[in-house]
């Protein structure tokens, strides 16, 4: 009971802190901005997959699965930006119920109902302890959707009874990347325990999801005249450091310090099986282990999925990537360490509490109570920062003003700005400055447009923040032929006016 209670408890006080955000009307983060326009015109995709090489210059980075079902829940919202950030917080909620499914269901049948319902609510609570979830959860980024889809793949897939089931599961993983492209761990890590368990089956299964993702891909490519696999592929090319990948690594793993320990030790089994079976060949003894029960399988599903995911993480070196690189690894964590979790509630004995197994009775309220703190500190930064929001909503409305009172064309960089003020986006500046590094994209337009001083208005984030997301030749050209004249602070950044030398005024901070 007490599980249950604190399970509560924290799912409701994150969605508190989700439902706060979801609905302030302007940008939390940057990539918010190129998501909103491309779920503008997901419904035209020879228009939203268009070539870079004509004005105005955006890449369309991502499948169009998120964004055509942003457009279509904007139906019931009315406002775009708030449909795709529902759609995320819808998605992280259906994450949390396929965990709790997962591991309610793998309850061995010794274990009382009551006991199955405390781990599930612990496995449903899990995921809201990581910093990852809680800043992208509430974003219109396509995060959310593709990892639904693949922790439901991979949920019908462990407790799949047919043949029909996992086909099935691995309709939703090409589902998934069609979210994200690079959603692939679910399905890899599917198919190499189908392959243990039956290998002909297996390629029955990898031939279906190629066929299926192939169709999808030919009819997306017949629709756009090919474009689009430059622009998910082609135009996804940035530059890599090495150091930037170990950096945001270590950095994640101190986010996840409480959880870590506990998947891998959850994971130390699966990993050994593994490393017999290689040695000796002997595939049938691993398979007749993993039929035994569906708790094996669990555990040894999410063990391959927990590696792979942690190798796709590695693309955390590409240049502006974040820490949502590694939210696949995080909630496979959360889902390895709620199944070991878990065995301690389906065990737990409260005349054993004293023994030498009390530290093992107690974790899981350690892990929930963990949970608990977090969300606990989440409610109270939503208190704290509620002014906050409310200046910085006057501040983007003041923006907004100021971008539909200028002819066309017009820059923002809050892009969300541009959606509010009925406006096109000329270019994404992070992705543009990536190709014109890589030399995939001439830049030469865009800068003789800012020289030529085509953009009536320019709003920039506060220098010196917004340096790093353009190219020499473009941050040079913005500042011999534009000049600040007001900065306003939104919520989530500080934002300063730029207009054209010749119409410059003395820069007035509000």
């Amino acid at each position: 009971m007490g599980l249950c209670v604190l399970a509560i408890y924290v799912i409701s006080g994150f969605f508190y802190w989700v439902a706060i955000r979801v609905i302030y009307p302007y940008q939390l983060d940057y990539g918010e901005g190129i998501l909103l326009w491309q779920a503008q015109h997901a419904s035209h995709l020879s228009t939203a997959y268009a070539s870079i090489h004509h004005y105005p210059y955006i890449v369309f980075h991502y499948p169009p699965l998120y964004q055509i079902i942003s457009l279509a829940t904007s139906i019931l919202t009315g406002d775009l930006l708030i449909a795709g950030r529902l759609v995320s917080a819808i998605s992280c909620f259906g994450i949390s119920v396929t965990l709790a499914w997962v591991v309610y269901c793998t309850a061995p049948k010794s274990a009382s109902r009551s006991t199955a319902v405390g781990g599930a609510a612990l496995a449903a609570s899990s995921p809201f302890g990581l910093i990852t979830m809680m800043f992208w959860t509430p974003l219109m980024r396509v995060d959310m959707l593709g990892l639904f889809f693949t922790f439901t793949g991979l949920s019908v897939f462990i407790l799949a009874r047919t043949a029909a089931q996992r086909y099935c599961a691995f309709a939703l993983f090409v589902a998934a990347m069609y979210t994200r492209q690079s959603l692939i761990a679910g399905a890899v890590a599917c198919l190499l325990v189908a392959g243990i368990m039956n290998l002909r089956e297996t390629i029955k299964m990898f031939a279906f999801t190629a066929l299926l993702g192939g169709t999808v891909m030919g009819v997306l490519s017949f629709a756009t005249h090919g474009e689009i696999i430059k622009h998910l592929f082609l135009y996804n090319v940035n530059r890599f450091s090495i150091g930037s990948c170990i950096s945001m690594f270590s950095f994640n793993l101190l986010l996840v310090a409480p959880i870590a320990p506990l998947a891998a030790v959850a994971a130390a089994s699966p990993v050994r099986d593994a490393a017999r079976l290689l040695s000796r060949r002997n595939a049938g003894r691993l398979r007749a282990r993993l039929s035994s029960n569906p708790y094996r399988i669990a555990l040894f599903t999410f063990t391959a999925y927990f590696i792979l995911s942690g190798v796709v993480s590695l693309a955390a070196g590409k240049s502006g990537a974040s820490l949502n690189y590694f939210l696949e690894l995080d909630l496979a964590a959360c889902a390895l360490a709620s199944l070991l979790t878990a065995r301690r509630v389906w065990w737990h004995r409260p005349k054993r509490a004293k023994s030498k197994a009390g530290f093992s009775n107690a974790l899981p309220m350690l892990f929930i109570g963990f949970q608990a703190l977090t969300v606990s500190a989440l409610v109270y930064f939503n208190y704290v920062t509620r002014d906050m929001r409310v200046q910085g909503a006057r501040n983007s409305a003041a923006l907004v003003r100021r971008l539909s009172s200028s002819p066309d064309p017009v820059m923002s960089e809050d892009m969300t700005l541009l959606y509010k003020a009925g406006k096109q986006l000329p270019f994404e500046p992070a992705i543009v400055t990536e190709l014109a590094a890589v030399h995939i994209w001439d830049e030469t337009p865009l800068v003789d447009m800012i020289r030529s001083q085509r953009f009536s208005v320019m709003i920039l984030g506060s220098d010196p923040d917004w340096l790093h997301r353009y190219s020499p030749a473009v941050m040079h050209s913005i500042l011999e032929n534009y000049q600040p004249t007001e900065t306003y602070a939104e919520f989530s950044d500080s934002f300063t006016v730029y207009v054209p030398s010749s119409r410059a005024s003395s820069i007035k901070v509000r």
